[in-house]
């Protein structure tokens, strides 16, 4: 037994450490003499029970985790897809973009309502696509397409209709200025 310096015990203390010495010694004198047999430790479960432990909080995790609202991948040369999961976080999406060289004017409006039509004029971009599902849209915008005095306009809302919803996306490339958006109802 090594003794090692530590706080000094009040009498308290030392009292009910005189005590605990005793039971002790009269437990130990009192037992059977049983013979103990050493086993090799089975550990072999404890790294599969950890793994499993860490898969499930990873799963868990994942699936309260919200599906974010948007994703921009691509870029560097390349054609770039704008995912929209929900109408959130337009500064946000625009400056995602803007990482990637292209200057955005993102405008999410109410349900059932559309930025009134002319607000710019659109330049004619061959591969500029989008898609719709029933719960995302997406937009491909082709390499190179928005230039350095370009911007990538989009505007969209979400109407909620029996057995899913009615998306009304505006999307376009434009050179020239853009006018505000000037909410109208969507026809």
């Amino acid at each position: 037994m090594i003794n090692r310096p530590g706080p000094e015990l009040d009498a308290f203390e030392k009292q009910l450490l005189a005590q605990l010495k005793t039971v002790v010694g009269t437990q130990a004198s009192a037992a059977p003499s049983v013979p103990v047999q050493r086993r090799q430790p089975r550990l072999w479960y404890l790294p599969v029970a950890a793994a499993a432990g860490a898969l499930a909080v990873t799963l868990v995790a994942m699936a309260l985790r919200p599906t974010p609202a948007y994703a921009v991948s691509g870029g560097n040369g390349k054609e770039v897809t704008v995912k929209v999961n929900r109408l959130e976080g337009a500064q946000a999406l625009q400056a995602a973009l803007r990482e990637r060289g292209i200057t955005a004017d993102i405008t999410y409006l109410p349900s059932n309502k559309a930025c009134e039509s002319g607000r710019y004029s659109e330049v004619d971009t061959p591969g500029l696509s989008l898609t719709v599902s029933a719960d995302k849209f997406k937009v491909t915008i082709p390499a190179g397409a928005v230039g350095t005095q370009d911007t990538f306009v989009l505007s969209a809302s979400v109407t909620p209709i029996d057995h899913g919803v009615q998306a009304i996306v505006d999307f376009g490339i434009t050179q020239g200025a853009i006018a505000p958006c000037s909410v109208v109802d969507a026809s």
